[in-house]
């Protein structure tokens, strides 16, 4: 039980509802640095990449490309499954496909900030910086979330009335 007075009905609206909203919160991030990558062969400092640049740069385009493409499956799947009363399939489905996404933005990230960094000061430097940002993106996106606890298992503290 959830704590909520809720049919199985209701629930499965309000978890759709949400995995939408987190997923609309991660697009935005993605299609910000998948725009940034795009632009990126225009400007004119780009000619001067070394092959190794221009692959690690064609590395982080096809990926946000496609990061950005798994954030629209989910609204995919519902749009051809409507109406067919599956919801707990697009659910469970959308519930998967967005733990996915968490990491695969977070790789994102790191990845821009290695390339930029590489670019600007070299690889040494380039792998240090985006290596601590991958250990951030690993301990924030993935160890983080399963060191919490629930807040059920938290004690309550008093309020300033009950002190």
């Amino acid at each position: 039980m959830n704590g909520r007075n809720e049919s199985v009905e209701e629930r499965l609206d309000r978890n759709w509802n949400e995995l939408m909203q987190e997923l609309r919160v991660m697009q935005t991030g993605a299609q910000i640095l998948a725009a940034f990558l795009v632009v990126l062969p225009f400007q004119s400092g780009f000619t001067r990449l070394q092959h190794p640049e221009r692959i690690l740069y064609l590395g982080l385009l096809v990926f946000s490309a496609l990061l950005i493409v798994l954030l629209v499956t989910p609204v995919a799947v519902h749009r051809h499954l409507f109406g067919q009363r599956v919801k707990v399939t697009t659910v469970h489905m959308g519930h998967i496909i967005s733990k996915v996404v968490v990491l695969g933005v977070g790789v994102l990230v790191a990845g821009c900030v290695w390339f930029v960094v590489q670019v600007l000061y070299g690889w040494v430097l380039g792998s240090i910086i985006g290596g601590v940002v991958m250990a951030a993106v690993v301990f924030l996106l993935v160890l983080l979330p399963r060191i919490i606890k629930p807040t059920s298992s938290v004690p309550v503290l008093p309020t300033d009335t009950e002190q």
